[in-house]
């Protein structure tokens, strides 16, 4: 974890894919649903809770970065888009929290 201000706060990588099974009745809702969802994602970016988001070219999925306090937060934040959208979330650490972790596990001699 690090610290943003007064809260300790934890980052996932969110790798996320537009659900092949869950079809829209026309493109039209198709464009709705994604430009709703951009929406809540520039909110979520301007408040710090998204750092970093993108998606693949042809529209199946793509990423997101979240820096929270907690993994509810982030699950908070995905299920609004089930089942139009899967994912697959990780937890990741910063390089000086693996540097920080691997002092840690070294043997001691």
């Amino acid at each position: 974890m690090w610290e943003r201000g007064d809260l300790a706060m934890i980052r996932f990588f969110v790798r996320w894919r537009m659900n092949p099974h869950e079809s829209f009745k026309t493109p039209e809702d198709r464009g709705k649903f994604v430009m709703k969802m951009l929406d809540e994602v520039k909110e979520e970016m301007q408040s710090g809770k998204i750092t970093d988001w993108g998606t693949c070219i042809d529209g199946s999925g793509g990423y997101s970065v979240y820096e929270v306090p907690s993994d509810r937060d982030v699950f908070d934040s995905l299920q609004k888009w089930v089942p139009h959208v899967t994912y697959d979330v990780r937890q990741v650490l910063t390089v000086q929290q693996l540097i920080e972790a691997r002092k840690g596990a070294a043997p001691q001699r």
